[in-house]
């Protein structure tokens, strides 16, 4: 989440795809608008739907079955994502907001500075 830049830090806590995010580490099903599904485990969310998964069993339109090791898939070609049944959506959204505003009002406290000063 730290390499996020400030536009996707935004983007992210101003819509849904921060539960996505919240997906890392999980073994879930992503639908794609070609009619095919990708399960594996995610790897990495960004803020415009981005997924990268692992340890991937995609099959595609015709039910033809592929093992990859790796596999990352664009946001718009998604149709679905499947949220595990223990997942519990609330909690999730809202670790995933607090781990952006730390990253935010780190600034607050002398480190980085989260927007750059225009030079004079």
């Amino acid at each position: 989440m730290a390499s996020q830049s400030i536009r996707e830090r935004t983007i992210a806590e101003n819509s849904l795809v921060v539960l996505l995010q919240g997906l890392q580490g999980e073994v879930t099903t992503v639908d794609l608008r070609d009619e095919s599904t990708a399960r594996g485990r995610v790897i990495n969310v960004d803020a415009f739907m981005n997924v990268r998964l692992e340890d991937v069993l995609y099959r595609d339109r015709r039910g033809r079955v592929s093992e990859m090791a790796d596999l990352f898939i664009t946001g718009r070609n998604i149709r679905y994502v499947h949220i595990p049944d223990h997942m519990n959506i609330a909690e999730t959204i809202q670790t995933q907001l607090e781990k952006i505003h730390r990253v935010r009002y780190f600034a607050e406290k002398g480190g980085r500075k989260e927007y750059a000063k225009k030079k004079k």
